[in-house]
C-alpha cells in the first residue's frame, strides 16, 4: 500500500480486500446475533449486533479513504464506526455478568422488590449495579474517544497541535477504557473463584461433574467470558500503545497491524458468543444450580429451612 508523500493524519492507503473481508464478517456476526436475539427475545443484548453492524460499516468506509486527499467528514465516521463502537461490545459482556449471577445464585431473587442493592454471594457488587455502573464508564470513555476523533480530523495535517491533542485525548479514552475492563474482569474472577470453591465443598458440585466442580455450560460460559476478555485487553493494549507513540509511531503508520491487533481480536471478542450463545446456556445454569441446590437440602434434611426461588424469581430480563 502507498503511503502518502506529505504529512497527513492518515498515514497509508486502507486495502480493500483486507477492509471488506472485515466488514464483511462482522455483517455475517451482526445479523447472527440479531437472529439469536429475536429467537430468544434477548432486546437487553442489542447492543451486540448494533456495535457489530456499526464495525462492518467502518470497515466498509475506510477504502474509501485517500490520505492525499482526506475527507474530514469520512474520516471521522469511519473513526467513530471502526475504534469508538467496539465500546459496545464491552457493554455486552458486563450486562451479561449480571445474568449469570443470577443464573449460578440460587436465593438471588428473593427480595421481591428487587432492589438495585440486593446481593450475591458470588459477587462483591451488587449484580444489578455492576453493569450499570460498567456501562456508564463506557459511555463517558465514549464520547470521550468521540471528542477525540474530533480533534484529530479538525487538525489533521495543518493544525499538529490539534491532531495531537486529539491524540492525547484518545490515549486518556482507550486507557481509561481498559483500566475498567482489567477491574470488571478482576471482578469475574472473584465470583469464579467464589463459585468454584462452593462447589468443591457442597454437594451442588456432585450434582454436576465437570472441571472443577463445574458443569458443563457454566464452563462455556465462563470460558466465553475468558476468551473474549484476553481478546479485548489485548486490543485495548494495542491501541494504549498506538496512541502513546504518536503520529511519528510505528503502529499507527502500518494497517497491518491494526487488523491484526484490533480487527481481528475484536472479531474473536464477540465470535465467542457467536458459537456459543449465554442465554440459553444461563437458562439452562439456572435450572441446574436450583434442581441441584433442592436435592443437595434435601439430602442434608434442610429443604424447609431455605426456600429456593424458580428462574422467574431472578428475572434476568429485568436485572437493569
Amino acid at each position: 500500500m502507498p503511503e502518502p508523500t506529505h504529512p497527513s493524519i492518515l498515514k497509508y492507503k486502507p486495502s480493500l480486500a483486507g477492509n471488506v473481508i472485515l466488514g464483511t464478517i462482522y455483517t455475517v456476526q451482526a445479523f447472527l446475533f440479531f437472529f439469536y436475539i429475536y429467537r430468544g427475545k434477548n432486546k437487553w443484548a442489542l447492543c451486540l449486533p448494533i456495535g457489530a453492524l456499526a464495525s462492518a460499516i467502518g470497515y466498509f468506509c475506510r477504502p474509501s479513504m485517500d490520505p492525499l486527499n482526506l475527507k474530514l467528514s469520512l474520516y471521522i465516521a469511519q473513526q467513530a464506526l471502526v475504534v469508538i463502537s467496539p465500546s459496545t461490545f464491552l457493554a455486552f459482556n458486563y450486562m451479561l455478568y449480571g445474568r449469570f449471577i443470577i443464573a449460578i445464585d440460587p436465593e438471588f431473587g428473593m427480595d421481591k422488590a428487587q432492589s438495585k442493592t440486593e446481593k450475591s454471594r458470588y459477587s462483591f457488587i451488587p449484580p444489578r449495579i455492576v453493569g450499570r455502573t460498567f456501562v456508564w464508564s463506557d459511555v463517558i470513555t465514549f464520547f470521550i474517544q468521540m471528542t477525540a476523533g474530533g480533534l484529530q480530523a479538525a487538525g489533521g495535517s495543518k493544525n499538529q497541535s490539534l491532531a495531537n491533542l486529539g491524540n492525547n485525548m484518545f490515549l486518556v479514552g482507550v486507557s481509561a477504557q481498559g483500566v475498567s475492563y482489567c477491574l470488571f474482569t478482576a471482578l469475574l474472577t472473584v465470583a469464579l473463584k467464589r463459585l468454584i470453591r462452593e462447589r468443591q465443598t457442597t454437594g451442588v458440585a456432585r450434582q454436576n461433574r465437570g472441571c472443577l466442580g463445574l458443569d458443563r455450560n457454566t464452563t462455556l460460559i465462563v470460558v466465553g467470558f475468558y476468551m473474549s476478555s484476553l481478546f479485548i485487553i489485548v486490543r485495548s493494549v494495542y491501541r494504549i500503545v498506538e496512541f502513546a507513540q504518536g503520529y511519528a509511531g510505528q503502529l499507527i503508520s502500518k494497517e497491518i497491524y491494526m487488523f491484526l491487533l484490533d480487527a481481528v481480536p475484536l472479531v474473536l471478542a464477540i465470535g465467542v458468543w457467536a458459537v456459543n450463545w449465554p442465554t440459553p446456556l444461563l437458562d439452562r445454569i439456572s435450572d441446574q444450580v436450583r434442581q441441584g441446590t433442592l436435592v443437595y437440602n434435601m439430602e442434608m434434611g434442610n429443604s424447609s429451612r431455605m426456600r429456593i426461588p424458580s428462574s422467574e424469581s431472578g428475572d434476568r430480563s429485568r436485572i437493569y
